[in-house]
């Protein structure tokens, strides 16, 4: 009997330096899993360059309703992480899209021309604080936000019967949101949607492109 016990006393002594032991690899694993090592010094300041398709939703206008062909924006930010997951950045971004056909009245017409824009925005962006919720490690980082700034858009259109054109530089907005990923040390890949609005009252941009960000050091 006394034998009985002292295994069974040294089994439960094994069994509870075992799950110590595991306990404590689980939360170094936890913890370096937590701590981006690309990330020790804080990246406050960065820069990204986007690329993808522009889709143009359009209304009529003094009976015209133009349609447009799948177009692209390629677009450039500098920017500022702050605190609380806020970042604030500075975009320009380039839209453009060729026309495919114009419906007059009822009847439509095969027309050239294009829709194209240059934005200057200043936009507010919200990294989702998944970490109150657990160590989201190394993983895909959701956003949203908004911007504002100023627009420059074109519109041409024409055949052999008759030519359109119209300019307008006007107040621009536009609503963002996405997913960022880490691909290596101090750059992510994202995938964006942008819904931005500028002078043209007709003439709504969606815009899903993909892009890559670079983390500078922190310099205050």
């Amino acid at each position: 009997m006394k034998n009985f016990w002292k295994s069974f006393c040294l089994l439960l002594m094994t069994s509870i330096l075992v799950s110590i032991s595991a306990h404590a690899q689980a939360q170094s694993f936890y913890d370096s899993c937590c701590e981006d090592p690309c990330n020790a010094g804080g990246n406050n300041f960065y820069a990204e360059i986007l690329g993808g398709a522009n889709f143009l939703q359009t209304d009529a206008s003094g009976g015209i309703k133009y349609k447009y062909q799948t177009g692209y924006i390629v677009s450039g930010s500098l920017g500022y992480r702050w605190r609380y997951g806020l970042r604030l950045e500075g975009e320009y971004a380039f839209r453009k899209d060729s026309l495919n056909k114009v419906h007059f009245f009822g009847r439509s017409f095969s027309m050239h021309g294009h829709f194209q824009s240059s934005s200057y925005l200043a936009n507010l962006l919200w990294d989702l604080p998944l970490s109150n919720w657990g160590c989201n490690c190394w993983g895909t980082q959701p956003f949203i936000g908004c911007g504002i700034g100023y627009d420059c858009q074109q519109l041409r259109a024409h055949n052999e019967a008759f030519v359109v054109s119209g300019n307008k530089k006007h107040f621009a907005w536009q609503v963002i949101a996405g997913l960022s990923h880490p691909c290596f040390c101090n750059t992510d890949i994202s995938l964006e949607y942008k819904f931005h609005k500028g002078g043209f009252s007709h003439i709504y941009n969606h815009s899903i492109g993909v892009g890559l960000t670079y983390n500078f050091g922190n310099f205050l």
